[in-house]
């Protein structure tokens, strides 16, 4: 083994157990949210409990806006670990440290272990990763997939080319594709075609459309696909135009009404989400301008390419497309990644030390004055509903839940401060390496904030708090949510009742719409207050905010038998 071997296995090994830190380690932090968590974490269960695992459903319907390769994962690990949340996010956190991996070797590819390095650690340490990447849903699964198959496509362009990588690329496209849909595929062959093309290795595009490999994809895609169809006719259009094309244009079809997140809104969170990096990138990237001629006497010809097109093929779409969420870039993530390590060339200059210095002491003195303001009051916390984006979320916190998360911004932004004395310290002793990593012991301390912080407020997103009342009615009391499923979704995680729905449009759901299932879990606001009257134990979950309108409906209510966040649990058992 030569020392370069050596060194970069080291590097992967720092890598490895800095995933596990901050990914596995904390999987188990905090209940389950709604939407997407319990979403796939519902379906997943019923699969681990004996249901199909051809056909993910959720609160008796089928859930067939994605393939099932996730579920399949998040039911396996159900079966290994008497941690249900654990279970649920391993896959998630397994697929973040592959992310990170893909990352490291295509950077060891342009430009060098040491920087390969450097960008894998920067995207282990993204806020966005600790964040985003906990929630339960195929994006760290799906993401980690194409950036493995853009470092096959990225070989297989490589003089000489051997085709066994342009089959790796398919073969990982068609994972990618089976996780979450076609631009799995799209993404990687693309950006790998692009980079050619612009790197002047035209010659190199045609090898990259592998039979082999196209073979491998459509055995791994269509059976599934196909299968579907033939159980629900109809259901591949409705993929493709309502699914696909509606968020591509925007459109308002009860099939794809989901909330929207404004293009600054999207591009501000990404600036927040990738802190501290972002403050590097922007000084680096000044440092770099002012001496262009660093970048060029090191650069591999193909790595430019590489993230321009990256970038454009993921990111530009979707600020054109009418409909978008704050996760969706997440596959360009690698690129930024890259990219900041570029733009330092293997050592963090003090000027980006003493910036994020600066940052963290600004905000280690925001969350001192938030924390010891005793006066702190204003606002109500927006209902649930209210706060499905991370922009949303921001403003729909109270002042009373920002203070209690102060405590956690003030160890944060202490520990950052800490990190960038230390390392100016290193930095000026000549030791670049280990300023580098203070830097990411900082955006450590932050990811593990961030984590810490989701957990504490997993009431105001999650309904697990409220099973243990719910466990203690009678066995036959109905289950009535004031809401979407998806609003609602964490019910189907932790509790075995129906959940019937009241006030949602059953034709938004293109399995009810078209063939009925799942129909009798919708209720009329009359209906439920037919029931209530009954001598039939019914529990109604809904904002607290709405008690008093539904007084005016159903008569007077006993008080709450639970609460978790906003949400309350009515019962009409006395």
């Amino acid at each position: 083994m030569n020392r370069r071997d050596a060194g970069a296995r080291w590097l992967a090994l720092i890598l490895l157990g800095l995933c596990f830190f901050t990914q596995v380690e904390t999987a188990d932090w905090g209940a389950l949210f709604n939407e997407t968590d319990g979403q796939y974490a519902g379906a997943a269960r019923q699969m681990a409990k004996g249901g199909s695992w051809l056909i993910p459903e959720n609160n008796g319907a089928p859930r067939l806006v994605k393939p099932p390769l996730l579920y399949w994962a998040i039911a396996g690990a159900l079966q290994l670990t008497d941690v249900p949340e654990a279970a649920a996010r391993l896959p998630g956190a397994l697929g973040i440290t592959a992310w990170v991996l893909a990352t490291f070797v295509i950077g060891i590819r342009l430009f060098g272990t040491w920087r390969g390095f450097m960008a894998g650690a920067i995207l282990a340490t993204l806020l966005g990763s600790a964040t985003l990447g906990r929630i339960i849903m195929p994006e760290p699964l799906f993401c980690a997939l194409i950036t493995w198959s853009i470092y096959c496509g990225l070989r297989a362009i490589e003089p000489p080319g051997r085709p066994g990588w342009a089959f790796g690329l398919w073969a990982f496209a068609a994972l990618a594709v089976f996780t979450k849909g076609l631009h799995g595929l799209l993404y990687p062959l693309a950006i790998a075609a692009g980079t050619a093309w612009f790197a002047g290795r035209r010659q190199a595009i045609r090898p990259l459309f592998s039979v082999p490999g196209m073979l491998f994809f459509a055995a791994i895609t269509l059976p599934w696909y196909l299968y579907i169809e033939s159980k629900f006719p109809g259901f591949l259009q409705n993929l493709l135009l309502a699914e696909q094309v509606g968020h591509l244009t925007g459109s308002t079809s009860p099939a794809t009404s989901y909330t929207d997140v404004p293009r600054l809104q999207f591009l501000l969170l990404h600036l927040a989400w990738f802190f501290p990096w972002s403050v590097v990138a922007i000084v680096e990237g000044i440092r770099r301008w002012r001496s262009p001629a660093v970048l060029a006497n090191t650069e591999n010809p193909l790595l430019r390419p590489l993230l321009l097109c990256w970038i454009g093929v993921v990111l530009v779409p979707l600020l054109l497309a009418g409909q978008r969420q704050d996760y969706y870039a997440m596959a360009a993530w690698p690129a930024f990644a890259l990219g900041v390590a570029w733009l330092a060339g293997g050592q963090l200059s003090t000027a980006s030390l003493a910036s994020l210095g600066a940052l963290c002491a600004a905000g280690l003195g925001a969350s001192l004055t938030v924390r010891l303001n005793t006066n702190l009051h204003g606002g109500r916390t927006a209902a649930l509903a209210d706060r499905a984006t991370a922009w949303e979320t921001l403003h729909g916190f109270d002042a009373t839940l920002w203070q209690s998360l102060a405590g956690i911004g003030m160890a944060a932004f202490g520990c950052g401060l800490l990190a960038c004395i230390l390392g100016l310290l290193m930095n000026r002793a000549g030791k670049p390496h280990l300023a580098f990593a203070s830097v990411v012991f900082l955006g450590t301390s932050f990811s593990l904030a961030a984590i810490a912080g989701t957990a504490r407020v997993s009431p105001w997103f999650s309904l697990a708090s409220t099973v243990p009342a719910l466990r203690a009615l009678p066995k036959d009391t109905a289950l009535v949510y004031d809401g979407g499923i998806d609003t609602g979704s964490s019910l189907l995680f932790y509790q075995d009742r129906p959940v019937y729905l009241i006030g949602q449009n059953p034709d938004e759901d293109f399995i009810t719409r078209k063939f009925g299932i799942g129909r009798d879990r919708y209720l009329s606001a009359p209906d439920l207050a037919t029931r209530w009257k009954s001598p039939h134990p019914t529990a109604l979950i809904t904002e607290e905010s709405k008690i008093a309108s539904w007084e005016t409906l159903l008569g007077p209510l006993a008080p709450p038998a639970a609460q978790s966040g906003t949400q309350v649990v009515l019962t009409n058992t006395h």
